[in-house]
């Protein structure tokens, strides 16, 4: 019996030397080779493809430091930037409490708690938003060399980016400088040349039609691979046919009605809604509703090898209207609704690269009194970047999470509250009287 009392006692010994070294190698392996996996819903917890296209085309240090007091802020922080952290250990954070550095708070402008400030090289930048995409914004934003010129013209009568009334473009202008642009305008009347880096050209809303010589020389920054993009209204082309003529695009007379359009913005049916995007250009992964007030249809025609594609669209029963809007709103007689396009794109290689050149039958959409409507400031965010072939740094808005809400109907909600309130109540009741019972039958 001795004898097998030891050997039992020394086989539980071995048993838990071996499990103890298991799980010490285990731990080991942890620790020398971390693995993170992200199950959650739509990824939430890791970053987003082009968030990590945006931090692998970093080619400094970054060191982000956050100005937090209180452990929910500073955890929320550290949440955020372990997921930049696992695509680049490299990137360094760490916390200073504002309450106890008054004077750096004031010299950066620090605003408010939890505010971070990005340094990457010689370069700084403050995020006022926490979040994926303040982050990324900023973080591309300081990758930017500088060079990304949008200039804007002028000399027709344009919307002009130092314009703060509200159909001026000062709201966008500042967003573009902000996330590294440089902003410029040029008046062709001038006799001058339209600069050497003009980078994007912009032609927005033109009351004044172009002379023959200007429209020549427009033509000419075309077919030499310029990047254009082009925003006018209904009735206003200012002469600017033949060279969308050459592109394979027309702009139809009178404005697009979509009275679906009225369910998303409660206004005239004239007063255009979005919300569906082909997956290609600069409208690839939107998903936000972007409005369009009173815009014109375009005809999309393939010439000279150049194919423009629609980018904007409307839904089914959209139809063109020559008339005021008047009474109860229905198609034109001899007008059946259908589908049109009031946005289209084109890219073609050119010397090595590529052109691109957007063309929208609206420019109210950009001005400062509907930028900030729904997904107007993505939109024309992402018509930049890809127009600046910067693809990578399209704005990239919050991800949601499907998960997150429960949503019932009446019946499902009174069997909740009856069941708490009345059937657990009563199971609980029969289960001590059955007990008693038994008891008292022993």
């Amino acid at each position: 019996m001795n004898r097998e009392r030891i050997t039992t006692i020394g086989r539980r010994g071995l048993f838990v030397v071996l499990w103890l070294t298991v799980a010490g190698l285990g731990l080991y392996a942890a620790a020398r080779f971390p693995t993170v996996s992200d199950w959650s819903a739509t990824g939430r917890n890791s970053l987003s493809q082009p968030s990590i296209h945006v931090v692998r085309a970093l080619r400094g240090p970054v060191h982000i430091v956050a100005f937090a007091h209180g452990a929910a802020v500073r955890q929320s922080v550290r949440a955020l930037i372990a997921k930049y952290r696992r695509v680049d250990p490299a990137i360094q954070l760490s916390f200073v409490n504002p309450d106890k550095h008054p004077a750096l708070v004031r010299r950066l402008n620090v605003g408010f708690n939890g505010e971070l400030e990005i340094r990457y090289g010689k370069r700084r930048a403050l995020v006022s938003s926490p979040s994926e995409t303040g982050v990324t914004n900023e973080l591309a934003r300081l990758e930017r060399t500088g060079i990304r010129h949008l200039t804007f013209l002028t000399g027709n009568q344009e919307r002009r980016p130092q314009d703060g009334s509200g159909l001026g473009l000062s709201s966008w202008a500042r967003q573009l400088r902000a996330r590294g642009f440089t902003v410029g305008s040029f008046d062709p009347g001038t006799g001058q040349a339209l600069p050497h880096k003009a980078g994007v050209l912009v032609i927005a809303d033109p009351r004044v039609r172009f002379l023959p010589g200007e429209v020549h020389a427009l033509e000419g920054f075309v077919k030499h691979g310029g990047n254009l993009l082009l925003m006018l209204e209904p009735g206003h082309t200012a002469g600017l046919g033949p060279m969308l003529a050459q592109l394979g695009v027309r702009v139809r007379k009178g404005f697009v009605v979509d009275p679906a359009s009225s369910l998303l913005t409660s206004t005239n049916p004239d007063f255009i809604a979005i919300s569906h995007y082909p997956a290609l250009g600069p409208v690839r992964g939107m998903h936000l509703v972007t409005v369009f007030p009173t815009t014109a249809a375009l005809t999309l025609t393939p010439v000279h090898g150049l194919k423009p594609v629609p980018i904007l669209a409307t839904g089914n029963d959209a139809w063109r209207q020559t008339q005021p809007l008047a009474g109860l709103v229905t198609p034109p007689a001899g007008t059946s609704p259908a589908v049109l396009t009031i946005g289209a794109a084109l890219e073609r290689p050119f010397k090595g690269g590529r052109q691109h050149v957007v063309i929208v039958g609206d420019s109210d959409f950009v001005a400062n009194s509907y930028i900030g409507e729904g997904g107007n400031l993505t939109l024309a965010m992402n018509l930049a970047n890809w127009l600046a072939h910067d693809d990578a740094f399209i704005n990239l808005p919050n991800r949601a999470s499907p998960d997150l809400t429960l949503t019932l109907t009446g019946g499902e909600e009174e069997a909740i509250a009856y069941g708490f309130l009345l059937g657990l109540p009563i199971l609980l009741f029969a289960g001590a009287l059955r007990v008693w019972w038994r008891r008292r039958r022993l």
